[in-house]
């Protein structure tokens, strides 16, 4: 009995095993093949245009310190 139940549970983790190097394979083709957003369009990720934030700043048109309603915890 205890050997039936031995295969059993080694046939779960196989199966198991099987579907995490299914899905590693499938991230990892995805990645090579150049897949989700280019650097250069619109949408997607977000780019923070450090030049366009730091002439802001200069500009005086935002603050160069931490907002008002941030407040730090301190202990």
């Amino acid at each position: 009995m205890s050997a039936g139940r031995h295969w059993h549970l080694r046939r779960r983790d196989l199966a198991f095993l099987g579907w995490i190097a299914a899905t590693l394979l499938g991230i990892g083709g995805y990645l090579l093949e150049g897949g989700g957003p280019d650097a250069r369009e619109a949408g997607g990720w977000r780019r923070i245009d450090r030049a366009a934030v730091e002439a802001r700043i200069g500009s005086g048109e935002l603050s160069g310190r931490e907002a008002d309603w941030y407040r730090v915890m301190r202990k």
